[in-house]
């Protein structure tokens, strides 16, 4: 890392004033240490008494960040490896401690976006702007979100409520263009929500050698409402984005521009009720489209994912809350060369004990996935308060990844796959520094076995004859130390994230592609009443690529500011790459260089 964004790094962790204990809390409302999370155990929790690793970003850091799409919101939490091959709408991955990117399992407000073939969900096409908060949850997840939940979870909560309405617009770099409009209702338990938003951009070329320009566009759309009927609460949401992405692919043996038109969408409804004074229980019915059709082509690839879900939440006196599920889904993939379909049906319970010091969680699952048959999987947290601001955590759990459609039937198919199988043990301190201070320390080990690749079977040694198959062949294990510290006191808020990992091939020894062994981040905002202004920083270290290219590691400096210009009317700024580092994500793709962008909104 050069020294200059050493510096700045520096400078962004330590320039937070020293905090005295009589520190005032009446001066600017500081960023809430404690928000409630859903996601680590399917029922509302404070981030300090849930048991599992969590991180929020949320609304504030969501729009300070101005981004194009979730994966430069993500880029800033340290764990995770985003790999980008090439600007805005090109196909991302996103590794949680080293996984694969199909061990990430990404949901929006609650529904798995995962598409049944190649690949992690399609997070290049999520609009920040629709987004009420991210909350990441590190560590395995199946017992309670099913296949893919291995490396962690990411839950996607869109916008809703109030009595509201904005307007933005944003513009900037590589022609950058955005509108926005998001308006809600709601009144005596009736509440409505629409955003709507549309973005494009000319993009940059794909390679680092250059090339013409990769262009953009996306609309989205996410309608919500809720209302009762008697003592039944029912809500439901479509959530809609469709566009174009321009990239570079092969036309025969040579490289050329292509584009593809992209769908993705969720479709939901839910019924919420009561059936005794401490039995909470949600009926959910749910559709999932991800689909990508070639514009040069007839090739597409298609996953619909109709599901039903039954959650039940009892409450067992005052130190003991009781969770149990029903899961039914249908999962379809498609493309030019197979039409594949599965039934899925899932069963949990989850049993959450808090009693003095001790707090426990315990929970298991038991499913039939179609093709290969059944799967079991478990968690077992345990935190001991030593003192009232301090928790110590030990926690173990399973999590597996089902073949896709195309490992089965796809280049080298094999309808033999096993699911591939993950074991996480972990080590925590959760410790609160007065008021205003946070920090979350982790050891955890991760094995995972069965992982599917595509292998030479035969003839290897002529590449016109050689014969190749997917198979249950590599394992891997990943072991670090992860490190969260939070702060917000008067007009200061702030955030470091440090990971230092050691995720390996255990048949070849080699390091895992695309991932880094140490990383680091660090955000700083100083409120001034109404304005801001923000420095993000981040360091990332040298990683491996395809062939056993060494990718270098980089540093990267983003500033921001805010400034309120009456009740109604605020405008924002933000600079990236204010350094103008030239770095690399997948080896010989293009990354932007330094970038700005101004947003406009306007406020009813």
């Amino acid at each position: 890392m050069k020294a200059p964004l050493r510096a700045a790094i520096l400078a962004a962790f330590f320039s937070v004033p020293a905090i005295s204990a009589n520190a005032d809390d009446t001066t600017t409302a500081p960023t809430p240490l404690d928000p409630v999370v859903v996601t680590a155990t399917r029922t509302p929790t404070t981030a300090a008494e849930t048991l599992a690793a969590v991180t929020v970003i949320d609304r504030e850091e969501i729009k300070r960040a101005q981004a194009t799409d979730v994966a430069e919101l993500l880029r800033y939490t340290a764990g995770i490896d985003v790999a980008r091959s090439g600007g805005p709408g090109t196909q991302t991955s996103v590794f949680i401690r080293g996984g694969e990117s199909d061990h990430t399992l990404v949901l929006v407000d609650g529904v798995r976006v995962n598409p049944s073939t190649a690949g992690g969900a399609a997070v290049q096409n999520i609009a920040p702007e629709m987004i009420e908060r991210i909350e990441i949850v590190k560590g395995p997840r199946s017992t309670l979100y099913g296949s893919d939940a291995i490396g962690g979870v990411i839950n996607i909560i869109t916008r809703a409520g109030g009595n509201s309405a904005d307007v933005s617009v944003r513009g900037g770099s590589e022609n950058t263009r955005e509108v926005t409009g998001n308006v809600s209702y709601s009144d005596k338990g009736n509440s409505v929500s629409l955003y709507a938003q549309h973005t494009s951009t000319d993009g940059i070329p794909a390679f680092n050698t250059g090339g013409p320009d990769r262009a953009y566009r996306q609309s989205t759309i996410n309608l919500k409402g809720g209302t009762h009927v008697g003592a039944v609460e029912l809500s439901g949401r479509v959530w809609n984005t469709q566009g174009n992405s321009q990239y570079m692919g092969y036309c025969g043996f040579v490289v050329c521009p292509k584009s593809q038109d992209f769908h993705n969408q969720v479709i939901e409804g839910n019924a919420a009720f009561k059936p005794t004074s401490n039995w909470d229980s949600t009926l959910s019915l749910s559709r999932m489209t991800d689909d990508i059709e070639q514009t040069a082509s007839t090739a597409f690839v298609r996953t619909t994912r109709p599901q039903a879900d039954w959650h039940n939440v009892l409450s067992l006196g005052q130190a003991n809350r009781f969770s149990f599920g029903l899961t039914a889904a249908h999962e379809n993939a498609e493309s030019l060369s197979f039409d594949s379909s599965e039934n899925l049906y899932t069963a949990f319970v989850q049993d959450e004990f808090n009693a003095g010091a001790h707090h426990a969680l315990i929970a298991g699952s038991f499913g039939h996935y179609g093709s290969f048959g059944n799967r079991a999987s478990w968690n077992a947290e345990y935190g001991y308060d030593l003192f009232k601001s301090t928790r110590l955590i030990a926690a173990a759990g399973s999590g597996f990844h089902a073949p896709t459609a195309d490992d089965r039937f796809g280049f080298g198919g094999n309808t033999e796959l096993k699911p591939e199988e993950a074991l996480n043990y972990e080590l925590g301190l959760k410790q609160s520094i007065g008021k205003y201070q946070t920090l979350d320390l982790r050891v955890f080990r991760t094995d995972v076995k069965n992982l599917i690749s595509v292998e030479c079977i035969s003839d290897c040694a002529d590449w016109m004859l050689a014969v190749y198959q997917a198979v249950n062949v590599n394992r891997y294990r990943n072991e670090g130390v992860e490190l969260s510290y939070n702060i917000a006191v008067a007009e200061w808020s702030g955030r470091i994230t440090a990971i230092s990992q050691n995720p390996i091939d255990r048949v070849t020894g080699a390091t895992l592609l695309r991932r880094a062994k140490q990383s680091i981040t660090g955000q700083i905002t100083r409120h001034f009443g109404k304005h801001y202004l923000a420095i993000d920083a981040s360091g990332t270290g040298e990683t491996r690529d395809f062939g056993g290219v060494k990718v270098g590691g980089y540093g990267l400096l983003a500033v921001s500011g805010g400034y309120d210009i009456n009740n109604h009317l605020s405008l924002q700024a933000r600079v990236n790459n204010v350094l103008g580092k030239d770095y690399e994500t997948v080896y010989g793709y293009n990354q932007p260089g330094t970038n700005g962008y101004l947003t406009l909104r306007f406020a009813f």
